[in-house]
């Protein structure tokens, strides 16, 4: 049986090379002492009170539309 090649631990890094590394491709400085979020916390979910009103509109539309093709199709028949 032919064993596959692991990768090696020099291929392994972290979060904060990757952002390093991204910095620097960016042009900005390598910064240490960046603030990062280390707690998160939920914020809700669902539409904004203007973003309801849309959807609701849509939806309204929606089945304004299915009630006219229902209708023309039993006219149709």
């Amino acid at each position: 049986m032919r064993e596959f090649p692991h990768r090696p631990f020099s291929y392994s890094t972290t979060y904060a090379a990757l952002r390093a590394e991204r910095a620097h491709h960016m042009g900005h400085d390598d910064t240490p002492d960046a603030a990062t979020e280390r707690h998160w916390r939920y914020a809700g979910s669902g539409h904004t009170p203007g973003a309801a009103l849309i959807a609701a509109g849509v939806a309204e539309d929606i089945g304004e539309n299915r009630e006219i093709a229902h209708e023309e199709r039993e006219v149709s028949r």
